[in-house]
């Protein structure tokens, strides 16, 4: 059963716990996803949820006729989690020589946080939960889940007016919360906007959490999804679409628990932060981070990729 919802530095501030504040707080720091996406705990490896499939008949009549008895339908879907994370080591050495300890061992959990963070944003977009992974927006899409928009039969270069039309295939949706993408690609964009319309900006700056400054295209932010742990992008230019093998996506994406895409944690919404100490069978202080992510697309209309794009 869901218990809410909420993102995760959010839902990390009831937490007494000094050490999974800073973890927490360095992967939204390393992520726009995990900035934006509100996660649903809910008990198990797996959620079951209610999605609106048909709509009933409204209908006019006249005086002394009836209606035709009409109902909405819903389908069941399933979303499942993975276990992520991993053991941070302290080497006693480092916080020997160091003269402030307490800022030793916080840089060694900072690194495991910043590639924990970029893990996730791999998986949010490639996972495919045939293996220990989670089924990520690229499977989910590909399964009827969500919209694509091919920019070209063999690829082609972005235009504002495919940026326009897949926006607008968000059916039921005011705007979406964000549109992703790669860096070279929020350059096309600003690019773009600027040259193409005189007196009219379609270009603006907005923030995110932190205060940081971000770029927003026709009202909706444009976020960076950077590198994975092995410094390689993404969202790089390395999809193949027809004849073209350097192809790359945008996502115009909505957020939102039940409505549209969300983020799963599983076991209760629990995320371990452990701290055991010195051990003995090595000379460093060991620690544990354990989470149980996943993503759920409850609405098909609420994710749009529009993939092959050439740089």
């Amino acid at each position: 059963m869901a218990s809410g919802s909420l993102t995760l530095l959010e839902g990390a501030k009831t937490s007494s716990n000094m050490l999974k504040k800073g973890v927490i707080e360095t992967l939204v720091q390393e992520s726009p996803l995990l900035e934006m996406v509100p996660f649903t705990g809910f008990n198990g490896s797996a959620i079951e949820v209610t999605v609106e499939a048909t709509l009933p008949t409204p209908e006019f009549r006249n005086v002394n006729e009836t209606y035709s008895k009409s109902y909405g339908t819903d389908t069941k879907r399933f979303f499942g989690v993975a276990i992520l994370g991993g053991e941070v080591f302290v080497d006693n050495f480092i916080l020997k020589v160091q003269s402030n300890q307490a800022n030793a061992a916080a840089r060694q959990w900072a690194k495991f946080a910043k590639a924990m963070s970029r893990t996730f944003d791999k998986y949010f977009f490639d996972g495919t939960g045939a293996a220990k992974d989670f089924k990520g927006i690229n499977t989910l899409i590909s399964e009827g889940l969500g919209l694509s928009m091919d920019a070209g039969a063999n690829g082609a270069a972005l235009t504002l007016d495919m940026l326009d039309e897949a926006q607008d295939m968000l059916r039921s949706q005011s705007s979406p919360d964000a549109l992703l993408g790669n860096r070279k690609l929020r350059r096309s964009i600003t690019s773009l906007a600027r040259s193409t319309y005189s007196g009219v900006s379609l270009i603006d700056i907005g923030t995110d959490v932190f205060g940081r400054q971000v770029t927003m295209y026709n009202g909706v932010p444009y976020r960076i999804i950077g590198d994975d742990i092995d410094g390689n992008a993404i969202l790089a230019f390395d999809e193949t679409v027809g004849t073209s093998d350097v192809c790359a996506s945008l996502y115009f994406i909505a957020f939102g628990e039940e409505e549209n895409v969300a983020g799963l944690s599983g076991a209760g919404g629990g995320f371990d932060v452990t701290d055991f100490g010195e051990t003995e069978a090595a000379p460093g202080h060991l620690g544990r981070v354990e989470w149980y992510p996943g993503v759920a697309i409850y609405n098909p209309f609420s994710v749009v990729r529009l993939d092959g794009i050439t740089s």
